[in-house]
């Protein structure tokens, strides 16, 4: 056992640790022993020890009371660390949580506090210092199940989301600086998602409460970085569509759920994804080829007439030359995604506004009803019409 390690880490980390050799003997390395879960509850020490031995990275117990807990597994014995808090237990629930652990006291200590990566990152360095036992971020929390995310399951809501409309974000609400908070827009626009998210991190632990209640303000936070980096996103080069339907996904996902560990994976996870795709971009061979450029023309130009010579004209090309590759690059003719990109956006006005259809028609860029029925038709298998009306007053989202 590494003792000398284990004091210093205690002194640093300031959270309780206590060593478990293979015998059963206990060693604590502080001073009050009466009020400490690990000490006192054997039950406690048992979930710690059987999650080790279930993984080879530590294991991370979250309980009732939204305290962290971890163990690392060594060569003689197990380390336990805790509690861990992402947000001060105050009066009864301070009682509640060290009562449940059968430690009874007329005056119970104050527990520190830490952000959910700053508790990830002392898991792992003492994990790393004892044992050389270390996860990625994402595993030492999912492998522990704290996050109930099923991978496939996330993935196949997201195909089926789309986001219609997003609303705008008080983005006056951050507290952190400016320049922090340029630092990580620009990451997001250079394709550097790991940086992206590493910064975001940091930033919380800068950031003014966005409201009294504490899940209310990590809510507010994931949401408003979401939405931040999402325009960040456009600005390097995701379709807008793109960027609204990963914000859009993510952002309800950090609506539907109170844990505050869910909020930030699912911040995190939207911020790689909105990254992740101008770097794959700016990496790939096609990252800057004409297809790309002009389907920005197009994105840009929906409402209006849209002539293959215009979009040719602004590349430098011949029109023949551009729909050769085009259809080539992307597996359809220039104006099947014309159609494609005014549909889209005519979907989200049948549902969203009250205008008429042939209003929305006009809109979006058709020259009349009639067409722009058999053009939905075409893209949606149904009419305008049945299209809103099957569902207007749904929460399903066809997309």
């Amino acid at each position: 056992m590494k003792t000398n390690r284990i004091q210093i880490l205690c002194r640093i980390l300031k959270t309780d640790l206590v060593y478990e050799a293979s015998d059963g003997t206990l060693t604590a390395f502080f001073d009050i022993l009466s009020q400490s879960p690990l000490m006192q509850s054997d039950g406690l020490r048992r979930i710690l020890r059987e999650g080790c031995e279930m993984q080879t990275a530590p294991f991370i117990h979250f309980d009732e009371y939204n305290c962290y807990f971890a163990g690392i597994k060594t060569s003689e014995g197990h380390l336990y660390m805790g509690p861990m808090c992402h947000h001060e237990l105050k009066g009864r629930a301070l009682s509640l949580m060290y009562k449940s652990y059968g430690i009874e006291d007329d005056r119970y200590n104050p527990l520190p506090t830490f952000t959910l990566p700053q508790i990830r990152d002392m898991v792992n360095l003492t994990g790393m210092i004892i044992d050389d036992s270390s996860a990625k971020d994402e595993e030492l929390i999912q492998i522990s199940h704290i996050i109930a995310d099923n991978e496939n399951r996330t993935r196949q809501e997201q195909v089926s989301f789309i986001l219609h409309e997003e609303e705008e974000n008080d983005y006056a609400a951050y507290r952190h600086s400016f320049k922090e908070e340029q630092m990580l827009m620009q990451a997001v626009r250079e394709g550097r998602p790991e940086d992206a998210v590493r910064l975001a991190e940091n930033m919380d632990r800068d950031s003014g409460r966005l409201s009294k209640n504490y899940m209310h303000h990590r809510k507010n936070l994931a949401i408003i970085g979401i939405a931040l980096c999402s325009r960040a996103a456009i600005e390097g080069g995701l379709p807008p569509e793109n960027a609204y339907q990963i914000s859009g996904y993510y952002i309800g996902k950090c609506d539907a759920t109170e844990n505050a560990a869910n909020m930030l994976l699912y911040r995190n996870k939207a911020i790689m994804e909105m990254a992740g795709y101008i770097r794959d971009q700016r990496t790939s061979p096609s990252a800057s080829n004409y297809s790309e450029r002009c389907k920005d023309y197009i994105r840009k130009h929906y409402r209006e007439k849209i002539y293959l010579q215009d979009i040719a004209d602004s590349l430098g090309l011949s029109p023949t030359y551009l729909s050769r590759r085009f259809s080539k690059d992307t597996g359809e003719c220039v104006q099947d995604y014309i159609n494609r990109i005014r549909v889209y956006h005519a979907s989200n006005l049948l549902l969203y506004s009250d205008r008429t259809l042939s209003e929305i028609a006009f809109y979006v860029g058709f020259p009349n009803q009639s067409y722009f029925g058999k053009i939905f038709k075409k893209f949606r298998n149904m009419s305008p019409k049945a299209y809103q009306d099957r569902y207007r007053s749904t929460e399903y989202d066809p997309e």
